[in-house]
C-alpha cells in the first residue's frame, strides 16, 4: 500500500510510526489514516525538493479548451468555477470514481427527499431515525461501508440489502501463495478462464490451500489478462462473470467481516434479492415495492432512507460532470468501447473522436478501466502515476527544447 513502486512498505514503516507501533503487513488501518499518509508523503516530497513550484489551487474545473497555434506552443485552459483560467502544457485528469447514477426506478426522481443518491454524501444519514430502517440499494463494499458507518452512529433500526444478484464480497484470510499460473498460452475467452481458475482451485484444495491464494495470484497479470481478451469476450465477462469476480477479488477485512457476520445473526441487516418495481414516499416513510429473483410475485418493504451504494458510474456518457461533457462536446475524448471510461492509449493519453492520442491530456484511475479492468486499487495507481510522471518529464522537456529553438514560451503544467 506504499505510494511509490519501488518502495511498497513505505505506508507500513510511516503506520508504525504515526499510527500505532504494532502495525503488520496484513492490518486494515482506518482509510483517514491512509489520506493521512499520502499528506504526509506530499509534504515530504515538497520539503525535499522544493515546493515553491508546487500550487495547490482549490477550485472546481467546469470545462477544458485547447487553444491553438504553433504546435510546440499547444496548450490546455482550464475554466473554473472561480477566478480566472489556467493554463497548462498538459492536464492529467484524476478524477477518481465518479458518484452513482440514479437506478432507472418508477417513482424516484432527483428532488425525492428520502432518496440519497450518493452514500458518501454528508447529509447521507442526516435525521435518520435511531431505531428506523434503512434500505441499501447494492450489496458491494460500498454498501458494507454504509452499514460500518451506521454502526459507528450507534443506528439501531433494521438495515434493508437488496440486490439483484445477492451476493455480498467474501472475507479475507491469510493463506499459502499460489504460483501464478496464467500465461499467454492460457485461454482467450471467459469460459476457458473460469474453467481454468476452477482447476486450480480444486488442486490447491487438494493440497489444503484456500482459494483466495488463487485468486490473489492473478493480481500481477490481471492487466494482461483482460488485455488479452477479445472485446467480444470482455462483454461476456461483463454479463456472466463479473459479479463473481468482484466478490471474490475485493473482500472484506477480518475485523469488519466478524462485525457484520453479529449484526446479521441478530437480525439487524436482511438481506432480499430482486428489482424494484415502484417507489413512493409518503411524509417520513419511503414505500419500495421489489420483485424477487425468479419469481413473478413482489414485495414491499418500507424505509425511513433509501441510499444508493451500487458503486460509481463508469459509463462516461451518464455522468453529470461540465468538465467530462465539455471534453465530449469539443471532441476531445471519447468512451471506450465499453463504456467503462474513457478510451486511451497505453500513456494514459485521452483519444479524441478521430482517434489520434493526445499529446497534451492524460488520465490515471478508473477512467482507464475499459483498458486495464483493475485500475481502483492502490498497487495499479501508483504504478500508472510512475510512469506517466516519467512520460510527461520527458515529453514536456522535449515540446521545452521545441520551443527554444524557436524563441517561444510554455504555459506551466
Amino acid at each position: 500500500m506504499g505510494a511509490f513502486p519501488d518502495d511498497p512498505e513505505d505506508f507500513l514503516r510511516w503506520a508504525k510510526n504515526n499510527y500505532d507501533a504494532s502495525t503488520q503487513w496484513r492490518s486494515f488501518p482506518p482509510r483517514k489514516v491512509y489520506g493521512e499518509y499520502l499528506g504526509s508523503v506530499l509534504e515530504r516530497i515538497l520539503s525535499e525538493r522544493g515546493g515553491d513550484r508546487f500550487y495547490w489551487i482549490q477550485n472546481e474545473a467546469l470545462a477544458l479548451q485547447r487553444r491553438k497555434g504553433n504546435i510546440a506552443a499547444q496548450c490546455l485552459a482550464v475554466q473554473c468555477k472561480e477566478g480566472p483560467e489556467l493554463q497548462a502544457r498538459a492536464v492529467v485528469l484524476a478524477t477518481g470514481n465518479f458518484p452513482p447514477a440514479t437506478p432507472k426506478i418508477p417513482g424516484i426522481e432527483s428532488g425525492s427527499s428520502l432518496y440519497v443518491r450518493f452514500a458518501w454524501a454528508d447529509n447521507a444519514l442526516d435525521k435518520l431515525p435511531r431505531d428506523g430502517s434503512v434500505l441499501l440499494l447494492g450489496s458491494g463494499l460500498t454498501s458494507v461501508d454504509m452499514i460500518m458507518a451506521l454502526k459507528s452512529k450507534a443506528f439501531r433500526g433494521t438495515i434493508h440489502v437488496l440486490s439483484r444478484e445477492g451476493l455480498i464480497p467474501s472475507r479475507h484470510q491469510q493463506t499459502k501463495p499460489w504460483p501464478v499460473f496464467w500465461n499467454e498460452r492460457s485461454p482467450r475467452s471467459t469460459r476457458g478462464l473460469l474453467r481454468l481458475i476452477r482447476h486450480q482451485v480444486a488442486s490447491a484444495t487438494e493440497k489444503g490451500i484456500d482459494w483466495r491464494s488463487v485468486v490473489d495470484s492473478l493480481r500481477p497479470v490481471t492487466q494482461q489478462i483482460w488485455q488479452s481478451l477479445p472485446l467480444n469476450e470482455q462483454r461476456r465477462f461483463l454479463r456472466h462473470a463479473r459479479a463473481q469476480w468482484d466478490i471474490h477479488r475485493h473482500r472484506l477485512a477480518p475485523e469488519i467481516a466478524d462485525i457484520f457476520s453479529d449484526m446479521e445473526a441478530d437480525g439487524q441487516i436482511r438481506f432480499h434479492t430482486g428489482r424494484i418495481t415502484s417507489y413512493a414516499e409518503d411524509n417520513d416513510l419511503a414505500e419500495i415495492v421489489y420483485q424477487e429473483r425468479g419469481a413473478s410475485t413482489t414485495k414491499l418493504l418500507h424505509a425511513h432512507r433509501v441510499i444508493n451504494c451500487t458503486g460509481s458510474e463508469t459509463d462516461c456518457r451518464r455522468i453529470d460532470d461540465s468538465l467530462i461533457t465539455s471534453l465530449f462536446v469539443q471532441g476531445l475524448a471519447r468512451p471506450d468501447p465499453l463504456f467503462l471510461g474513457l478510451e486511451v492509449d497505453r500513456n494514459g493519453a485521452l483519444i479524441d473522436y478521430k482517434g489520434v492520442p493526445s499529446p497534451l491530456l492524460f488520465t490515471i484511475g478508473p477512467t482507464r478501466k475499459g483498458q486495464l479492468w483493475e485500475t481502483t486499487a492502490v498497487p495499479e495507481i501508483r504504478q500508472q502515476a510512475d510512469q506517466l510522471g516519467a512520460y510527461l518529464v520527458k515529453a514536456l522537456h522535449r515540446r521545452s527544447q521545441a520551443q527554444a529553438d524557436e524563441g517561444l514560451l510554455e504555459p506551466a503544467v
